[in-house]
């Protein structure tokens, strides 16, 4: 159960959306002294003070103690009353929840806050970490930075300045999970969603996709017939013959279920594959899926890998046809849309590629890396991509996305009443089969 304290605010054209800069109890931060009265969410520009989304439910909830407010323009103040030794989680606005904004109407990007407390009483820990070792972690975190990060200069950053202008927390850190609280902030810059920073049993994520889904489950249920759900594949059938397909991750467990899904309507007149929940997983999932639809083998994207400071690539990545299973031969639609990411949004292109379906809805996240582990030394471990994810043609598609063939542009005013994208795809193969129906037949 999710709970909010959400108060919405107008939406106008504005600025750049407003980001949160700091958190105290830092995002991802541990022992935490559970005598902490209050939590503070400070943003890079004025806020409104009429807006706000403190997004989170259950046990991971802090307790709220008293009145929410604006220390300042910048500072909103969460007044908490906290336990010992538990685990609290929350976000300041989400992907639907979009009450912060500036005085512009611009919401602010989604913001997760993670902590842990220490035990009541307990003493604060003991540094695990030396200014040694964490300059030659910093050392260490240029270097994977420099050579092997496959985005490193696509936000035109200069990596060696925001080292050096943390220099002194970096030295400074007491324990790795510090040092790695520092490493996350600063790599929140490359708005890379496979970028990510872990110590101990802690990991931090870098970038959030703040962009609201395209779908509706509750809306979705009442849209298609009969849905079931085996091994995580949900199924539909409309009454015309039409099937209905939801492949939500590119999982073995799915992959390995969607064959019996396949094989109970391998007999529909044509097929809504709906990727839209797809936030990825494995390439070798999605292209066991996608190989169901393929006839001839066909290429669907490129991608060179940074390593050592060289580019290896381009190289051709290819889907070709399944040979211990039968084909799906009718006309499918794929439905997309923001959530779509990663291996999904490979999947996706196999689809359009090597299957020839066409792709309804919104573009895809656009985010695509093969993130390798570099250990800095002190206990830390950062994730970084590896690989520049290409479209046939060589375009980027990170920060691009894959474009749908036939847009359909949704609001989630509009997602509680009714689904345009499946609805687009229905109207879309009912003409495509229709038009294949020699003449006379009905």
């Amino acid at each position: 159960m999710v709970f909010a304290l959400v108060l919405l605010l107008g939406r106008f054209a504005g600025a750049a959306a407003p980001k949160v800069v700091m958190t105290s109890p830092e995002n991802g931060e541990v022992d935490v002294s559970p005598d902490v009265k209050e939590i503070r969410i400070e943003f890079d520009q004025a806020m409104s003070p009429v807006g706000r989304a403190v997004v989170g439910g259950g046990e991971s909830f802090p307790e709220i103690s008293g009145q929410l407010s604006w220390l300042n323009e910048k500072t909103f103040v969460i007044p908490v009353k906290l336990k010992g030794d538990h685990q609290y989680q929350l976000s300041i606005n989400s992907d639907t929840f979009k009450g912060f904004g500036n005085k512009n109407g611009q919401a602010a990007e989604w913001y997760p806050v993670s902590f842990k407390t220490r035990a009541d009483g307990a003493a604060a820990a003991e540094p695990d970490v030396t200014p040694e070792q964490n300059k030659l972690a910093v050392a260490a975190l240029k270097e994977a930075i420099d050579q092997d990060y496959s985005y490193r200069d696509r936000k035109k950053i200069d990596w060696a300045k925001e080292i050096q202008k943390r220099k002194a927390k970096f030295e400074n850190a007491k324990s790795a999970n510090e040092f790695a609280r520092v490493t996350a902030q600063m790599l929140r810059l490359a708005e890379d969603m496979h970028v990510s920073v872990e110590a101990g049993d802690v990991r931090i994520y870098t970038c959030a996709n703040s962009t609201p889904p395209n779908y509706n489950e509750k809306v979705l249920k009442q849209t298609v017939p009969g849905l079931t759900q085996n091994n995580g594949i949900v199924t539909g059938r409309f009454d015309d013959g039409i099937g209905y397909i939801l492949f939500s991750e590119c999982s073995k467990q799915q992959a390995d279920g969607f064959d019996a899904a396949l094989d109970t309507l391998k007999d529909t007149k044509g097929l809504i594959l709906d990727a839209r929940f797809n936030g990825g997983g494995d390439d070798s999932a999605a292209q066991r899926v996608a190989a169901r639809f393929v006839e001839q083998s066909a290429i669907y994207a490129k991608d060179r890998i940074r390593e050592g400071g060289d580019w290896k690539g381009p190289s051709d990545r290819v889907i070709e046809s399944r040979k211990d299973a039968e084909r799906y031969a009718n006309p499918v639609v794929v439905l997309i849309g923001p959530k779509v990411v990663s291996s999904a949004e490979s999947f996706v292109l196999m689809m359009k590629y090597g299957a020839k379906a066409k792709l309804i809805g919104d573009v895809t996240r656009g985010a695509s890396g093969r993130p390798m582990p570099h250990q800095l030394g002190n206990g830390v471990t950062v994730y970084l991509s590896s690989w520049e994810d290409q479209l046939p043609d060589g375009t980027l598609l990170e920060g691009r996305g894959v474009r749908p063939d036939i847009v359909v542009k949704t609001t989630l005013r509009d997602l509680q009443n009714s689904d345009a994208v499946v609805e687009a795809g229905l109207k879309y193969l009912r003409k495509d089969v229709d038009s294949a129906k020699p003449a006379g037949v009905k």
